[in-house]
């Protein structure tokens, strides 16, 4: 049996997402969130000192800034655009098409890594997780440990996400057949429903409802201070320049 390449990699797993029938079309209330404002109308607020300027409004830029503004003056770049009322990010059904859209106003953006694998990179406010396939996973252990990250603290952080954009999937025939699969083939054991990252097989978490609606890392911005978050859009930084004092 020969191997795939990864062209043909991504059109399966593209396909695999879109056979998955609908959940429904009910449209899930946008979140309360700071105003998303665009670049170009910076020079029309009023200057404004800011603790912090974060980066790339992605997976971990929103929930950065989010966290950061409860007492931080904090400003937030992305040079993307809104995820909101782009039914190619919110609806299930519209995975592939957000993948394959070349336009200039994409939120993907494709590229070939250095070792020649076909992938997609996000170019919207939310990150990957407004283009990804939707699944969710604690990190390994391991990860945390050797990142020193103070695993207590993680811990105490994932039910803060989870709370907010993260879902039990309800499992189609398919994706049964793939567990009972692996099952059978000795990748065990089987740990039923989890988030956490266990040896084996398991259910994991998802960003979509049961509506079949994504919920992107933009929404954990409704967590906000809105007095200290300024959020801009079409953001493109050139350079960071960093004031030092010495002595």
């Amino acid at each position: 049996m020969g191997l795939i390449s990864g062209g043909e990699f991504f059109k399966i797993l593209a396909f695999l997402c879109f056979v998955r029938l609908s959940q429904g079309r009910k449209h899930s209330a946008t979140p309360d969130l700071p105003p998303l404002r665009k670049a170009s109308s910076f020079s029309k607020i009023q200057h404004e000192a800011y603790d912090y300027i974060i980066v790339g409004g992605g997976t971990a830029g929103c929930p950065l800034a989010a966290t950061l503004s409860k007492k931080y003056k904090v400003l937030l770049l992305e040079r993307g655009g809104s995820p909101y009322g782009n039914r190619n990010i919110s609806y299930l059904e519209n995975f592939h098409i957000c993948l394959t859209d070349e336009s200039k106003n994409s939120p993907s953006q494709g590229f070939i890594s250095t070792d020649g694998v076909i992938n997609s990179r996000a170019k919207v406010l939310g990150g990957g997780t407004c283009i990804n396939a939707g699944f969710y996973s604690r990190a390994n252990r391991r990860f945390v440990k050797d990142a020193g990250w103070d695993e207590e603290l993680v811990n105490q952080s994932y039910p803060w996400v989870e709370e907010r954009i993260v879902y039990w999937p309800k499992i189609a025939p398919w994706q049964a057949a793939l567990r009972d699969g692996l099952l059978e083939a000795g990748v065990s054991p089987y740990n039923g429903y989890t988030y956490d990252h266990l040896f084996g097989t398991k259910v994991g978490g998802t960003i979509f409802d049961e509506a079949g609606y994504r919920h992107t890392a933009a929404d954990l911005l409704a967590a906000a201070n809105p007095d200290n978050l300024r959020v801009l859009l079409h953001a493109s930084v050139n350079k960071v320049i960093f004031k030092t004092r010495h002595g």
